[in-house]
Formats: C-alpha cells, structure tokens, sequence
C-alpha cells in the first residue's frame, strides 16, 4: 500500500523536482547529444545515461538492494525482463543491471526533440507498437545493433506499469527476440517500487527497493514463443507472491 501524501513529500518534491528537471535532466539530455560528436562519444554516452539512473534515485532517497548480479556474465548479451509497477522502475533498472541495458522503447518517444535525439544517440531499439509487423526489418535492425554494441536489451512484457504488485499479462516480444537473436533471458523482479511511484504522479517518497536477478534462461529454443513467454511469467510471479 502507498504511504500517505505528508507534509514533508509535498515539500521535498516541491522544491526538489524542478531542481531535478533544470539542473540534472536537462544537462544530461544536452550532454549525451552534445559528447556524441567527440570520439568515443557513445562511451561517454553510456555514462551519462548510467549517472542519470543512479542520480534519480539518489534525488528521490531510494536505497537501491540487488540481489544475484553474480549470475550474469558481463560478456554476454541478454533479453533483461521485468515486472513493470513504477515510474522509477527506469531509474532502477539502469543502476541495478552489471551490464548496459537498453530499453525497447515506443516509437512516439523518438518524436519528441531533443529527448528523440538523446535515444537516437543512446541506441535505444524502436517499436511501432500499433504496426509492429510492418517495422520487423526495421525493428530487427536496431536490436542487432544494441547486441553489436555489447549492451542488452530491456523488456517490460506487460507493455505499460502496472502500478500495483499483481502482473498484468505478457506479451510476446520478449521471446520472440530471444529465439530469433539466440540470446539468453533474464528474469528480474521489482519490489516494493509500486509503493513509492505509479504512474502518474511525481511524489518523492524515499524508501528501499529490492531488484532480484534471476538465474538465466539459457535454451530459449527448446521452448516455444508461448511456452517461453508463460514460463517467464510464471517465474516472476511466484517471486511476487512470497
């Protein structure tokens, strides 16, 4: 359950959310575009956005628990996914991974300026959702891209926040990109994020998040789209209910 709206969250997002727009979102949005002209500008890039991750979370007061990151080699590529209960689920996810991860993200977000450019610049993979079929290549082109750049790919099956502890159902492309790029999966499970942010609202409560890695799905291709797709719900939903 959300904590209330007290006196001390109204006045620490009140003074401290514009700060975080003027003076850290929007350098890091004209850093990132303005190091990618220099060499070895994608590096740099990286983190940037890496510091943008742990920075929001130290802005709102999150103390951040990872748990398993030993079961990930950093010389591998992966399909990362990952309940969806928060708005700071990006903050989180960008901090608690060993390795870069990039987010598949909607193609509507590419539109606006100078942030479309930031995820051009980023490598972020874009996807059409209202016409996904019609974009494959495309969509497929800039998958392959992440993977040759030696970052992983970030998926939130559910499609948008839940903005509660219960999973909304799965979608596909999760699976689909594994089996079609050979790359093995990583279950990962939000909690306690659903009590400190949902969509829609900016309040800066402080509090603990607890990111837990799972062990990796390694034969993606002994299982169907389907099977595969179940099976990684199933996983992250038996941890939620604990």
């Amino acid at each position: 359950m959300q904590s209330k709206i007290t006196f001390k969250i109204f006045i620490k997002t009140l003074f401290l959310f514009p700060v975080f727009m003027v003076f850290i979102f929007s350098p890091i949005l004209l850093s990132i575009i303005f190091v990618s002209f220099l060499p070895y500008g994608k590096l740099m890039a990286t983190k940037i956005y890496e510091f943008f991750g742990w920075i929001g979370l130290k802005f709102v007061g999150i103390k951040l628990k990872v748990e398993g990151v030993e079961k990930i080699d950093l010389n591998k590529s992966y399909v990362v996914v990952s309940n969806h209960p928060s708005t700071l689920d990006i903050f989180t996810h960008i901090t608690a991974l060993p390795v870069s991860i990039r987010f598949l993200t909607k193609t509507e977000l590419f539109r606006i300026p100078i942030f479309g450019r930031v995820l051009k610049v980023l490598g972020l993979p874009r996807i059409d959702r209202k016409n996904a079929s019609a974009n494959f290549e495309k969509i497929n082109d800039s998958i392959l891209k992440v993977i040759q750049n030696k970052n992983s790919i970030m998926i939130f099956p559910e499609g948008k926040r839940s903005n509660q502890k219960e999973l909304l159902p799965f979608k596909k492309g999760a699976a689909y990109i594994s089996k079609d790029f050979d790359l093995p999966i990583i279950p990962v499970v939000t909690h306690n994020a659903h009590n400190l942010m949902t969509k829609g609202e900016v309040w800066l409560r402080s509090g603990e998040i607890i990111i837990e890695i799972m062990d990796p799905i390694n034969n993606t291709t002994d299982y169907t789209v389907e099977e595969l797709t179940s099976n990684i719900y199933n996983l992250i939903e038996d941890k939620l209910k604990i």
